[in-house]
């Protein structure tokens, strides 16, 4: 039976776990802050039930417990980071930090990292930026290789999300984030989870034949699932987020990142990219939230199709999904919260449940 867990709760219990794995209380509480934005805003294959996964990195020495996180190159509107393998969540959230403060000095930033480990929901980092005045943000990461290429039979690509967040005056600001991929291996887990099937398009066997078996589901398929539905554009978007999180923040792209599927447990090697725009330095920001307003409301008061209950923008069912949990707690499946309840055991700490 799914249960729900305050978010405060959860949030102290992840902190507290990251503490005892041996991470900084800074970046515990950072990472926990991070990881449990993906459940509290509806994106649980990459909440809490990821902790297993980041836990058992750290306690493998997979991770750079006290890394020296440094610039490397900087200009007044791009910088460049070596995480020094470092907790990718803690990492992101600095650079992230950093290109938005320069974005405020010279209207746009450009922020890469590299040598960073898997750094959870990419939308996060886009709608740090608005908490800034008229400000835009953007994110991405590479990851280790799941996605196969039109025509190939391997994986050679990874989920390669894409987020951004733009403000809006009296709308809700749109909010986008979402793999390049037909869907994010997270679904599959969560299929596996429920023993539910997959659609078939989501995903490849070991062959590189499409299956609706979750527990055969080896590979992912590039978004649009298949060459007669043009998958070629979520493959090539997935080589514009490997080349600014890769080759040009100066790492590996996602054929060369370790993590969650190498044979050995090591640095991932993984890159992120940021952006923050500054839109008054375009136009006056008055102006550009109005229009916002204009084309967000169009769109939210558009009639919706047969069946259809409204039509939705972007951001809309997260911050939906965020009211409901943070207001009524997170649910938590049954075989999450077993590997919760072992991993609080093994630290000797207790489960909020």
């Amino acid at each position: 039976m799914t249960v729900r867990v305050p978010v405060e709760e959860l949030q102290r219990f992840v902190t507290a776990v990251f503490t005892r794995a041996g991470l900084s209380e800074e970046d515990a509480a950072i990472s926990a802050e991070i990881l449990l934005a993906a459940d509290v805003r509806g994106f649980d294959s990459h909440g809490i039930a990821r902790l297993d996964y980041y836990v058992h990195r750290l306690e493998a020495g997979a991770i750079n417990l006290r890394p020296n996180f440094r610039a490397v190159a900087e200009t007044p509107a791009t910088v460049a980071f070596d995480a020094d393998n470092g907790m990718g969540f803690s990492s992101a959230y600095r650079a992230m930090r950093r290109c938005i403060e320069k974005a405020k000095e010279a209207g746009f930033c450009l922020a890469t990292v590299r040598r960073s480990n898997h750094y959870g929901i990419a939308g996060y980092y886009a709608t740090m930026a608005l908490e800034e005045p008229g400000m835009i943000g953007v994110s991405m990461t590479n990851a280790t290789p799941l996605v196969v290429p039109p025509f190939a039979r391997d994986a050679f690509l990874s989920t390669a999300p894409i987020a951004f967040a733009v403000p809006a005056g009296k709308e809700r600001p749109l909010v986008f984030d979402g793999a390049t991929s037909t869907v994010a291996w997270g679904k599959i887990e969560i299929a596996r989870r429920n023993r539910q099937p997959i659609p078939l398009g989501w995903a490849l066997d070991v062959e590189g034949k499409p299956t609706t078996d979750p527990f055969a589901a080896r590979y992912l398929t590039p978004l649009g699932a298949f060459p007669e539905l043009r998958s070629h554009k979520g493959y090539a978007l997935a080589l514009l987020v490997e080349v600014l999180c890769g080759q040009l923040a100066g790492g590996v792209w996602a054929k060369y990142v370790g993590g969650s599927r190498s044979q050995t447990l090591g640095p991932s090697g993984t890159g992120h990219a940021f952006m923050a725009i500054r839109v008054d330095v375009f136009r006056p920001l008055e102006e550009f939230l109005a229009d916002m307003d204009d084309m967000l409301g169009e769109l939210r008061r558009a009639r919706p199709a047969e069946g259809a209950e409204r039509v939705l923008v972007p951001g809309d069912l997260e911050y939906e999904t965020e009211l409901d949990r943070r207001a009524n707690g997170i649910p938590v499946h049954p075989e999450v919260l077993a590997k919760l309840q072992e991993i609080a055991a093994r630290y000797e700490l207790s489960l909020p449940v």
